[in-house]
């Protein structure tokens, strides 16, 4: 009798162990910025996006947040960034100068040289210069109020080869830039001749501007069938208590894409406050070396 209670006691936490590590990281709350059980060194990496809440010469000029900002974009491969110099068309001087800031401290964190960034506009991509190589990059020329920023890029010594698109809607007309956000990614495909396009960005695609769907579902506007949604409906994105909007996102082509994928994904939040910025960095994981497109 001993021995049967036993065996129903260890069958029962094995249960409870298997059911705990299928939740992931996302609906969880869990911050998997350093622990991933497919994070084996050299075979993946991790893609970033984070909306900074005008990172101009005040925030960067903030050691506290400076310093929170640059430790967040030393954890990942690759970081997409909005709102770098202003939240609309910053000039470049200001844009540029709050960046190499930025980067200096980056660089102070991972060490010297280990960052580099390019920019446009209030977009920014910064990398890990050991695991990243930039291929090319520039402004979308589309209709956007803010035009993404696209870049092409590739895991170093990897197959993995990607282009972004750095997206910021406009709040307002956010119904019509989400959908234009499909034709941006078309675009970004014929451009560099890539099949592996990943959008992110703060879509603002929740709340009073934007209907995004059913709770835990695709993102309305990208049909489930050619799209990948990362950030599912219902996840908060934003750090303000009074709400819990899913405004910050991360779409890709699933027939090119979900090869890459390795299904690690989720919401950072630890130690973002409102005075370091209004959205939390969101992330994906992919696998470098499973690419044949």
């Amino acid at each position: 009798m001993k021995h049967t209670v036993l065996r129903i006691f260890s069958l029962f936490l094995v249960a409870v162990f298997a059911f705990g590590c299928s939740v992931s990281s996302e609906v969880a709350g869990i911050d998997d910025q350093t622990a991933s059980t497919d994070r084996a060194a050299g075979s993946t990496i991790k893609i970033a996006s984070f909306n900074l809440k005008i990172f101009g010469p005040t925030k960067a000029a903030n050691a506290t947040a400076l310093a929170k900002i640059a430790s967040v974009v030393a954890s990942y491969d690759i970081i997409a960034l909005q709102e770098v110099g202003s939240n609309g068309t910053p000039s470049d001087s200001t844009a540029t100068t709050v960046m190499n800031t930025l980067l200096a401290k980056v660089n102070s964190i991972a060490g010297s040289g280990a960052y580099s960034y390019v920019r446009g506009n209030q977009f920014a991509y910064v990398y890990k210069n050991s695991t990243i190589i930039k291929k090319a990059s520039g402004l979308y020329s589309g209709s956007f109020k803010y035009p993404p920023l696209q870049g092409h890029f590739q895991a170093s010594g990897k197959a993995f080869d990607f282009a972004l698109v750095n997206v910021h809607t406009s709040p307002t007309i956010a119904k019509t830039e989400i959908p234009m956000i499909v034709t941006a990614m078309s675009s970004t495909r014929t451009k560099y001749s890539e099949q592996d396009v990943i959008a992110l960005g703060d879509f603002n695609a929740d709340g009073s501007y934007y209907s995004p769907g059913a709770s835990g579902g695709d993102l309305a506007g990208f049909s489930s069938s050619t799209y990948t949604t990362v950030i599912k409906n219902g996840t908060d994105t934003t750090v303000s208590a009074n709400n819990s909007y899913t405004y910050d996102r991360m779409q890709f082509y699933t027939a090119a894409t979900g090869q890459d994928f390795t299904g690690t994904k989720g919401v950072y939040k630890t130690g973002i406050t409102d005075t370091i910025s209004d959205h939390y960095p969101i992330y994906a994981t992919f696998y470098t070396g499973n690419d044949t497109n």
